[in-house]
């Protein structure tokens, strides 16, 4: 870990110490600010559940000091070595190709029921029909954080075929999707074809949710998209909480 994170210690001094090619500020504010949240409520499990199970319990803490070094200093050395520079984030855009074995008909109509998405995506907290073509999307995510709700509607619907959607205007998160359904070679089920994004919206309507915009967050989102083929077939995903 000293190789890749700043040291906290060295030589007796208390402040961090960064290595010699620590430039500049390599992650926004966002994310900043969402890596300090998860670290805390990582450190805090860890240090809770210590004499319960201590390997985790390290695991955790030692998780989540990383995290508070990276919202702390602004610097991920990580990206520093990719060339990346997360300042400019403003996107999370996952894309998914998988097969599942039930017929076309069966997965777009599970899936065009958008309440029963949060049943496998666990950042989801709720999805409710409000209208004709309007549903509320309820979004929670870890390290305490309060849930972020919008509106969204269907743009676009080819009955077992194609669904596309996005948020309305005015939201305060710009979340729009769409998933093609296709029937898989052979009889052996469904090819689905799926693009999920969150964009902040422009001027101030974001401020305060730029956490959102991260790259842990990114992954937990294409988990949680893999999570619909096991759903489909098995009838439930792994129990885990976030």
């Amino acid at each position: 870990m000293a190789l890749i994170y700043p040291r906290l210690l060295q030589q007796g001094k208390t402040h961090p110490v960064y290595p010699q090619n620590y430039k500049h500020i390599n992650i926004n504010t966002a994310e900043r600010i969402f890596s300090v949240a998860a670290g805390s409520f990582l450190l805090y499990s860890g240090i809770k559940h210590l004499f319960k199970n201590p390997f985790v319990a390290v695991s955790k803490a030692v998780a989540g000091g990383t995290l508070l070094i990276r919202g702390t200093s602004g610097y991920c050395p990580a990206y520093a070595a990719l060339g990346k520079d997360g300042t400019q984030s403003e996107a999370i855009n996952v894309k998914q190709y998988f097969t599942i074995n039930k017929s076309r008909a069966e997965v777009f109509a599970f899936w065009r029921k958008f309440e029963n998405l949060p049943m496998f995506m666990r950042h989801l907290q709720s999805v409710e029909k409000k209208g004709d073509n309007l549903w509320h999307w309820k979004a929670k995510f870890a390290g305490g954080v309060p849930a972020i709700s919008w509106n969204a509607e269907i743009v676009k619907e080819e009955e077992n075929h194609f669904i596309g959607w996005q948020s309305i205007k005015g939201s305060v998160i710009v979340n729009t999707g769409k998933v093609e359904f296709n029937d898989a070679p052979n009889g052996q089920g469904t090819e689905v074809q799926l693009v999920f994004s969150y964009h902040l919206p422009g001027g101030g309507i974001g401020t305060g949710i730029g956490w959102l915009i991260n790259p842990l967050v990114e992954n937990l989102i294409r988990e949680d998209v893999r999570n619909f083929k096991q759903y489909m077939e098995a009838g439930e995903v792994p129990v885990t909480s976030i």
